[in-house]
């Protein structure tokens, strides 16, 4: 006989109030601007280079085997037929919704890329706590089939490189002549050059949207360049002595500017005195909460992917857990240089696409693998049937390596969830594109109704086609995976080739919409479809 329902309902819950409560603790601490902008990113990358790491490592080393290849291979086909279907849903969304033409990239990344690990893992963990559906062995082997299905996003996000359909959307503003921009006077451009943060995220000049017209068209306007650091710590202190003579406007915008640096320094000495200034992170708590602006500006790359020097010192991946960094080429600068032959360009593609499996992400989980389906390399981390001597503490020799990895990689989760509410509490609209509720409503429709039902199909066919054989853990994993939220990393991909001197972003308000709807419903949508998994296609 079955688990009752009414426990496999509250089961199927409950871990949705710690998967919110951690992303309500993001939200609150993003609004504080204790978890700023800046710090935000400094965690992420933490969480790509080593974190998500050593999750990954942990958890494919001590659960899979070599006769899991079978599950590896399926997984891999059924994220590909995942981001297949978001894509043509999104496809026929943009078409039958008439969705803006300046956010057709945006919205088929929308449909291509889910929050396709934090939120499965942690659902996974909780379930595994009490042991009354899955062990905690189980908990732990599902975690390891998240890994592969994010390592499938990975091939197809970056490898293969589809973040860049986001780029389309800006193609008009980064493809645009440099010779038909407006000219900076010689006295903003030394005073941009003067500050080399500024210089990298602002423009002297900027075309950008005045309206969301029709024709998706927009008036070029000029805006002043950022002062010096010196020049604001020089109004600071003569602002503190009572003598300052700027006028009104400009103290607002350098104040602003201050609050958008972030910088995390305990004192900064001033050029004009050998007093101390106030802590910038102090300051900056006691101010408005940073939001999306600030997002635009710290992870924006707009001047440097127009002027063809984007190096790969700068990623816009670090947020979702890749850390690659893209290489955005002038293709029309290259072909007035020299001709390029189509089979040239191929092959670059090709070298850019092995590039990309140097990534950490891409590196643990090519050894893990290696590692879990040899039987005498996975000896020498976890105890199994093959033969191996014991270190003096009767454990593998390198197991060691497993609990430093798993020491680590638990904070993967939860930074993860922390970051996805400072995410959420940053999105903000400033205004609506006419009749886009309607492309709204059906995105959030088809990712958390439409995909999760084709899901619960999708698996009970592989199922009875002999596929999972009795493996429920692996048809649950599948199904959780067919019912997520799109992941929030698109919005540091956006603000990654927005100009962030443009007065509205589009792209930016439109996504925005998107997200804000499905999180707000999510906490229906995927108890519901985990309670029927379970207690209809799992038969618990």
């Amino acid at each position: 006989m079955g688990a009752p329902l009414g426990m496999i309902i509250y089961a199927s819950v409950k871990p949705i109030f710690k998967i919110y409560f951690i992303i309500a603790i993001g939200f609150y601490l993003a609004r504080r601007n204790i978890l700023t902008v800046t710090t935000c990113r400094d965690i992420s990358d933490a969480i790509v280079t080593a974190i998500m790491p050593c999750l990954i490592f942990n958890n494919v080393i001590t659960n899979l085997k070599y006769s899991d290849i079978k599950n590896i291979g399926i997984i891999f086909f059924e994220g590909t037929i995942l981001f297949s279907v978001g894509a043509l849903l999104s496809l026929a969304i943009y078409y039958t919704c008439k969705s803006p033409k300046r956010w057709f990239g945006g919205l088929i990344s929308v449909g291509l890329f889910p929050n396709i690990s934090d939120l499965p893992i942690a659902y996974l963990q909780t379930l595994s706590k009490t042991g009354s559906l899955f062990t905690e062995e189980e908990g732990d082997k599902g975690v390891a089939y998240v890994c592969i299905f994010l390592a499938s996003q990975v091939f197809y996000q970056f490898s293969l490189g589809l973040f860049r359909l986001v780029r389309y959307d800006f193609r008009d503003e980064l493809d645009k002549p440099q010779d038909e921009e407006e000219e900076i006077d010689t006295s903003q451009l030394h005073s941009v050059a003067s500050t080399p943060h500024a210089k990298e995220q602002h423009s002297g000049s900027a075309e950008s949207d005045s309206t969301y017209s029709s024709e998706d068209k927009r008036p070029e306007i000029s805006r002043d360049p950022l002062e010096s650091r010196q020049h604001d710590e020089f109004l600071m202190q003569r602002d503190t002595e009572g003598h300052s003579a700027i006028s009104h406007d400009l103290e607002s915008m350098d104040s602003s500017m201050r609050q958008r640096r972030g910088t995390n320094t305990s004192g900064t000495t001033n050029y004009y005195s050998l007093h101390q200034t106030p802590s910038r992170s102090a300051d900056l708590r006691r101010a408005k909460s940073q939001d999306v602006e600030d997002v635009i500006h710290e992870y924006s790359e707009f001047d440097r992917l127009k002027s063809n020097e984007v190096r790969s010192q700068h990623s816009a991946t670090s947020d979702v857990g890749i850390g690659v960094a893209p290489l955005e080429r002038n293709e029309k600068a290259e072909d007035e240089t020299k001709p390029v032959s189509r089979t040239r360009r191929y092959w670059k593609y090709f070298l850019n696409t092995i590039v990309n499996f140097k990534a950490p992400n891409s590196v643990s989980l090519i050894v893990s693998l290696i590692i879990a389906l040899s039987p005498p390399l996975k000896a020498l981390f976890v105890k199994t049937s093959f033969y191996m001597p014991d270190a003096p503490d009767e454990m593998p020799p390198l197991s060691f390596l497993m609990d430093l990895a798993s020491y680590v990689g638990a904070a993967s989760v939860p930074l993860g969830l922390l970051l996805l509410g400072a995410t959420i509490a940053r999105l903000k609209v400033n205004q609506i594109v006419p009749g886009f509720w309607k492309t709204a409503l059906m995105v959030t429709a088809a990712r958390l109704i439409i995909i999760p039902i084709f899901g619960v199909g999708f698996t009970t066919g592989l199922y009875k086609a002999g596929w999972f054989e009795e493996d429920k853990l692996v048809r649950f994993v599948s199904v959780l995976e067919f019912g997520l939220p799109n992941a929030t990393a698109l919005v540091y991909f956006t603000a990654f080739y927005t100009d962030p001197n443009s007065p509205e972003h589009l792209q930016m308000d439109c996504l925005a919409i998107c997200l804000i709807a499905q999180y707000s419903i999510l906490f229906i949508t995927l108890p519901f479809l985990v309670t029927f998994t379970l207690k209809v296609s799992l038969g618990y």
